[in-house]
């Protein structure tokens, strides 16, 4: 582990990541200090299990010195570079560190795959160690999964690998962290109303790779390369995938990592063969009524909108989109929203926006609410229709989580008359 800037640290967030990166740093005997800008129900009870462990919180407001005047800070992925308390760290020339930065200084294990791209990256994470658990009983899966790395730390083998599901926010803040394979599964323009455009959301995708020496494996697509970092120094071994159009290419990249990792071949298709989905992902919740209803509640941007609605039958759909965007170029898709929805309902911070970019292809109606949509959505459906959660947006301005705002959709739906499973078939 290489050493960190001093023993005074902020922890700007109280998400899940920040929440767990307090009590760990707290262990290795850090002085730690939270902050968050919000004050809800979900903070609070963090606060209060917090302050029992003897670590400071400041939660609606800070008192800036006592923040200011901490040696460094970690700064979770929910805290944008445009907030006020970030541009005025950076400022003061506090050095900020991401919680996977300091997973990975503090981490038993060396042998790290660092799995980042727009779209695909907990399907190939899940796969991936699964593939290896046939292998490496103790491999670890974490990150942006929903498992934060640092509080998995305790669990790490150090002959063990560690799977770790990375975003652009977590990568934008990471300085020495070295993966033994890399993997940026596809690059599309994703989270711009956090990155200031689609050069520094692709900077930050390629950190993973900015550690990587020779014996490294750095794994990526020939057409983002051509078309997004042409110039980049890739010291490590370049493996590109995607070239054939007839595969899986989150397959490929599957069979790829696992083969550098020795697994058998035929263990590793039967695991993609037998491959029942990822909880709101393309969920197939229920039936009722002759209507089918798909929880697509991760769908967060707009490759994951195009890719959804692309499983769809023409003309059937009844969409629910929306939430806090994160792109504005709604537009792109109205070729294949013309194709398959009858009808939309939008909602959250993005519904006029949407509106507009959808309008005169369907009925658009803006909603108050997820039970209202549905509610819409119901009336209006005809058997063999589908009532598609997919909101292509961000979940924060109405929901804890994409997990939230997945489960209040199944909830609904439980209610309206069909026994749930955990989990439903996925679509494909």
């Amino acid at each position: 582990m290489t050493s960190l800037p001093g023993k005074k640290v902020t922890v700007l967030g109280l998400g899940q990541s920040g929440y767990e990166s307090a009590l760990f740093l707290r262990r290795q005997g850090f002085d730690v200090l939270v902050y968050d800008d919000a004050s809800s129900e979900i903070s609070r009870g963090r606060a209060g299990r917090l302050l029992r462990e003897g670590i400071c919180v400041e939660l609606g407001g800070h008192s800036g010195g006592s923040i200011f005047g901490s040696d460094w800070i970690l700064v979770s992925p929910g805290i944008k570079p445009a907030a006020p308390i970030y541009r005025d760290a950076v400022a003061r020339k506090i050095p900020m560190l991401s919680e996977i930065e300091v997973a990975w200084r503090f981490c038993p294990s060396r042998d790290v795959i660092a799995i980042t791209g727009t779209c695909g990256k907990t399907t190939v994470a899940t796969l991936l160690h699964r593939a290896l658990k046939t292998k490496f009983p103790g491999a670890t899966l974490c990150g942006n999964i929903g498992d934060p790395w640092i509080g998995a730390l305790e669990g790490i083998g150090v002959d063990q690998p560690v799977i770790v599901e990375v975003s652009s926010f977590q990568l934008q803040n990471c300085q020495e962290l070295h993966p033994r394979v890399s993997v940026i599964l596809n690059l599309s323009p994703n989270h711009l109303d956090w990155h200031a455009d689609m050069g520094e959301y692709v900077q930050a995708k390629l950190k993973a790779f900015q550690n990587q020496v020779s014996g490294d494996h750095a794994v990526f697509r020939r057409r983002d390369q051509l078309e997004f970092f042409p110039e980049y120094p890739i010291l490590a071994e370049s493996i590109c995938f995607g070239e054939d159009l007839r595969g899986n290419p989150n397959h490929e990249v599957v069979r790829t990592v696992a083969a550098i990792y020795g697994c058998d071949v035929d263990t590793v298709n039967r695991i993609l063969d037998a491959f029942e989905g990822i909880e709101h992902r393309m969920e197939r919740v229920a039936v009722v009524d002759g209507v089918t209803y798909v929880n697509d509640s991760k769908c967060t941007t707009l490759s994951s909108l195009e890719w959804a609605i692309d499983q769809m039958p023409d003309a059937r759909v009844l969409l629910i989109a929306g939430g806090r965007p994160k792109a504005h170029d709604f537009v792109r898709l109205r070729n294949k929203i013309r194709q398959k929805a009858r009808e939309i309902f939008v909602m959250g911070e993005a519904a006029p926006l949407l509106r507009d970019s959808w309008d005169g292809l369907c009925p658009v109606r803006v909603v108050n609410d997820l039970s209202t949509a549905l509610e819409s959505a119901r009336s209006a459906a005809r058997t063999g229709d589908t009532i598609l959660l997919s909101p292509a947006c961000a979940s924060f301005d109405m929901f804890d989580s994409y997990q939230d705002r997945g489960r209040q959709f199944k909830e609904w739906v439980a209610q309206a008359g069909a026994p749930l499973s955990t989990q439903g078939d996925c679509v494909t």
